[in-house]
């Protein structure tokens, strides 16, 4: 028997149906935060003075999509690098919920683009010190479950709020040479 390399609506419905049947693997509040952020930005891209709304908003909004497609990506590659010899469908599984998050940041900030020129350098670093903030409550306070898989909960955390602290060194940084400028 040959197996066709094109999607069928039985392996979409198959795909939904595993989502739904396990969304600890995919949907925690980063996601659901994060997901509403974007949409969030394309309600009030349908709003009359939506123009100021996400011209404002929007280095922040892409700063936090771009944390949350490549911190996906990382962790995602680092579960299937680390466990894929002993669980090699869960890591799969892992990997393809990374790529995905990645796309939809990648969505997101493609949506994001026309809002985004002519910032000043103080509105990007505006923009960085948020999405610190946004991302260190992330983190510290709600912890995405999948930090936990293969219990390495407490690795991930320490080396997710080690990055984090960095970022925000680097940022105080940034702010320092703006200011003296």
């Amino acid at each position: 028997m040959h197996a066709s390399a094109l999607t069928t609506i039985g392996d979409i419905g198959g795909l939904l149906a595993y989502v739904f049947g396990n969304p600890y693997l995919f949907i925690s509040s980063t996601t659901v935060m994060t997901s509403g952020l974007v949409l969030g930005a394309v309600l009030v891209s349908l709003l009359p003075h939506r123009t100021h709304m996400l011209r404002r908003g929007a280095p922040t909004l892409a700063v936090i999509l771009t944390y949350f497609g490549l911190g996906s990506i990382v962790l995602s590659t680092e579960i299937l690098l680390r466990f894929h010899d002993t669980i090699p469908n869960e890591t799969e599984v892992q990997l393809v919920s990374g790529l995905g998050h990645l796309v939809e940041a990648a969505i997101g900030i493609a949506l994001l683009i026309p809002y985004l020129r002519g910032h000043s350098r103080a509105e990007w670093l505006w923009a960085h010190t948020l999405a610190l903030a946004y991302w260190t409550f992330q983190v510290a306070v709600l912890t995405p479950p999948w930090f936990a898989f293969q219990g390495q909960r407490e690795a991930v955390l320490h080396v997710v709020l080690t990055m984090l602290a960095v970022a925000a060194m680097l940022n105080v940084l940034l702010w320092r040479t703006a200011v003296r400028r």
